[in-house]
């Protein structure tokens, strides 16, 4: 059988209201169950704090949660830095400024990828662009032919497993067939034959009026009114049929208890915080809670979690418990920051994983449609890319030939000029005629004062000519 792999779900935000109700009682208390498990077995202190979207207030400590808060903070003063909220917040906004900017980067290339705001390219870039998406292309048609390769041979293991289990069924009716013929002394109905029994279970006819399920219950019947003779006799061929497959394996109940190896209890310490932790931060994305996990090591060592600032969760846990919430400006601004913060890194990760499947990297996870609309997508961007080159190349030969155009037409002009030149210098009355180029060369020397070229965008000329009293 083809191994069926556990996909993995994507975290985010739940946005129906019923379902994430559902979740955050579920997981809350999957963390508080979690919590107390870890305190028993590594005997350590746990205090989670919860606040729901809806501003409720859930805790758990496995002893104190006012002693283990205490303890943290005395663990904390004097260690950590004591950041101004002004600082704090300029930081978070420089972060968000870095990600807007990668995110309008990413998201460029990808329009790019998708054959998107492709005037602004030149020749170089295009031709870069077009053997991206071309190699791209080429990946995603290998992936898409390995995965159809995988599915043949899949389909493949499955029939011949089939066809095996069918000649072992037929091999055990032949046995049980040739057993009943030598056993003798059957009162009960005649046994088909194995070639005639396969033929009726194949569909491959009914003989004398007996359809497939009349052969079937006739040998079923057959074989349990001869049960008691197959006991009896030395070589009794033993048939065992199991339905439903495998039978299915219930997990033993493990006590909770302290485990008292050491390294032991270490190695469980170290998986089951982080599992506590993971779970937090899925609880906190997922409905939209606030979470403070504080752990002490039975050695005293702290190790702590928050979705948004520890601090902040203490205070606002210390001011609902003394009846007033927390109402700061500042928190707002930053806890709005964060959120902001959350989006954009979200919007950053979809934007690279998309360029990277049109990259034809990362498509592991796809399968087989999506690996089709893929092929689609970037076959057409590179139609695209390539029209669009050929374009430019075309825009490039008119613009040439529009300018050699213009360069024919002043060199014809300048020949012109030299003509009209060689004319007036004939009309001199100075010293004996010389030949006409010499008198041209002669006249431009002495009778030009200014010649000026001048040469603008469009290389256009523009000559004067100003002449001299004689």
């Amino acid at each position: 059988m083809v191994k069926m792999m556990k996909k993995k779900i994507k975290i985010k935000k739940i946005d129906y209201l019923p379902a994430r109700q559902v979740t955050f009682s579920k997981r809350r208390r999957g963390i508080f169950k979690k919590a107390a498990e870890l305190s028993v077995l590594c005997e350590s202190k746990v205090a989670v704090v919860i606040f729901s979207a809806t501003g409720k207030l859930f805790d758990y400590s496995s002893s104190s949660i006012k002693d283990v808060i205490e303890r943290y903070k005395a663990h904390t003063n004097g260690v950590e830095k004591s950041d101004e909220p002004s600082v704090e917040l300029q930081l978070e906004n420089e972060n968000q400024i870095g990600l807007s900017k990668e995110l309008e980067e990413k998201s460029n290339q990808l329009r790019q990828m998708k054959a998107e705001d492709l005037e602004e390219l030149n020749f170089d870039e295009l031709q870069k662009l077009e053997q991206l998406v071309d190699a791209s292309l080429g990946r995603v048609i290998q992936t898409k032919e390995e995965l159809r390769m995988s599915e043949i041979m899949a389909l493949e293991r499955k029939g011949a497993e089939l066809v095996e289990a069918n000649n072992q069924l037929r091999q055990t009716v032949s046995n049980y067939h040739n057993h009943m013929m030598l056993s003798g002394g059957n009162t009960g109905p005649t046994l088909m034959d194995p070639e005639r029994l396969s033929n009726n279970i194949g569909g491959g006819g009914e003989e004398e009026g007996m359809s497939s399920e009349s052969a079937i219950s006739t040998t079923c019947n057959s074989a349990l009114s001869l049960s008691p003779s197959l006991g009896d006799a030395s070589d009794d061929v033993t048939l065992s049929l199991k339905l439903g497959g495998m039978v299915k394996m219930m997990r033993e109940k493990i006590k909770i208890k302290k485990i008292d190896y050491l390294p032991a209890r270490q190695v469980t310490f170290s998986k089951r915080r982080r599992g506590i932790f993971k779970k937090a931060a899925e609880l906190s994305v997922l409905c939209e809670s606030e979470v403070a996990v504080v752990i002490f090591s039975a050695t005293g060592k702290l190790s702590d979690y928050s979705s948004s600032s520890i601090k902040d969760v203490i205070e606002r846990y210390e001011a609902r418990t003394n009846g007033v919430e927390k109402s700061d400006e500042q928190s707002l601004e930053l806890q709005l920051d964060n959120e902001n913060h959350t989006k954009l890194s979200t919007e950053l990760e979809e934007k690279n994983r998309q360029l990277r499947q049109m990259k034809g990297e990362d498509l592991e996870e796809l399968d087989l449609d999506e690996l089709l609309k893929l092929e689609q997508l970037v076959e057409a961007t590179l139609v695209r890319v390539m029209e669009t080159k050929e374009e430019l190349i075309m825009s490039d030969i008119v613009a040439l030939e529009k300018k050699g155009t213009e360069l024919v037409e002043a060199n014809n002009q300048m020949v012109m000029l030299r003509e009209r030149m060689v004319m007036l210098s004939k009309g001199n009355t100075g010293p004996a005629l010389m030949e006409p180029s010499e008198s041209a060369t002669s006249t431009s020397c002495n009778s030009v004062l200014s010649l000026s070229l001048e040469d603008d965008c469009s290389d256009d000329v523009i000559l004067s000519l100003k002449l001299g009293r004689p």
